[in-house]
């Protein structure tokens, strides 16, 4: 009904840019429906909930569903509720294995500086031991700042390893003459689809991804927008996966061309976790006795990344961190 509405009142705006009459509804209708809705409460509504990084069984997608139930309330509905579905990895509905919930904390990734000192450890241990925290050039991606930048499903991890670009990274090929052993590799393709292959195969650390899904969309291959990249749910090679944006990834590779070392500093606390698949439903009762027991069901997606600063410049993403010297 609510999107029947919103259609009607575009329809209205239509009709007197054209000196038409709205189809489908007489007119008086449709002015009865542009009085019910207000673009000011649409606004406000998609302010609050776009505050949520609503990835699949998260915190964040909870908190935009109590947010909508809540709305609904508000608005007289009196039997808005949020139903739940267990994802465990294990249950099926219908065909589909259900994929447990996924929450980060955090993710950074790091390109370190030329003249830090190489640690002779890797690991947590290396950095509760051994070495302080690595001199930084930058950080290249912050999930703090743009959520998006943390591919789906990484795992916790703390890392400090060489780049390889090996290409799109899906074939045995892109690795032939390339050591990518305890190292993290470049890849055009979804993390998730080299992951078995660099990770479990080859040996890699972890990814750094420039996917560019949805290319052929209205952005096209935009260089400062990074895309939404996600790890196989059900791998048994857990790792952790960046997406960086077209212009970031250049840059790399044009550094690796010249025969530049790149070490990374990877720091994720992330994970995969039972939780539940939620889904927010309310009803609007309709006027006409003889069809109260007919319904008309809506649906939308609530689920979707908390926009960062993926629009902004490369340079500007970029801040400046000082950290102390990693010693032998």
């Amino acid at each position: 009904m609510k999107k029947i509405a919103v259609m009607m009142a575009g329809l209205t705006i239509a009709a007197g840019a054209w000196g038409q009459k709205p189809p489908l509804l007489a007119e008086k209708d449709v002015a009865a429906i542009a009085g019910e809705i207000s673009g000011e409460t649409a606004k406000r509504n998609l302010e609050g909930i776009a505050r949520f990084h609503r990835q699949r069984g998260s915190k964040g997608f909870h908190e935009a569903a109590e947010l909508v139930a809540e709305r609904l309330r508000a608005d007289g509905l009196s039997d808005a509720a949020i139903l739940q579905f267990p994802a465990d990895g294990k249950i099926f509905y219908g065909t589909q294995r259900s994929r447990p919930g996924w929450d980060a904390e955090s993710g950074d990734l790091t390109i370190l500086r030329a003249d830090t000192l190489p640690c002779p450890c890797s690991g947590d241990a290396c950095y509760e031991t051994h070495c302080e925290s690595p001199v930084s050039e930058y950080s290249t991606e912050s999930y703090e700042w743009d959520p998006i930048v943390l591919a789906e499903d990484s795992e916790s991890a703390d890392v400090t390893a060489e780049l390889v670009d090996v290409g799109e990274g899906t074939k045995a090929s892109d690795y032939a003459g390339k050591d990518v052993k305890w190292k993290i590799v470049l890849v055009s393709a979804q993390p998730g689809a080299v992951q078995d292959l660099a990770v479990g195969k080859s040996g890699a650390m972890g990814i750094v991804s420039y996917a560019q899904n949805q290319k052929t969309a209205w952005s096209g291959e935009n260089l400062d927008a990074i895309r939404w990249g996600h790890l196989e749910t059900f791998s048994v090679k857990k790792t952790f996966g960046f997406m960086v944006s077209l212009r970031t990834a250049h840059a790399l590779q044009e550094r690796l061309a010249k025969g530049e070392k790149i070490r990374l500093h990877a720091v994720v606390k992330a994970g995969q976790h039972a939780g539940n698949y939620e889904v927010v439903t309310a009803t609007i009762p309709g006027a006409d006795a003889k069809l109260k027991e007919e319904e008309i069901a809506f649906s939308c997606h609530l689920d979707h990344q908390r926009p960062g600063r993926m629009t902004m410049p490369a340079g500007a993403r970029r801040f400046w961190r000082w950290r102390g010297r990693c010693r032998s």
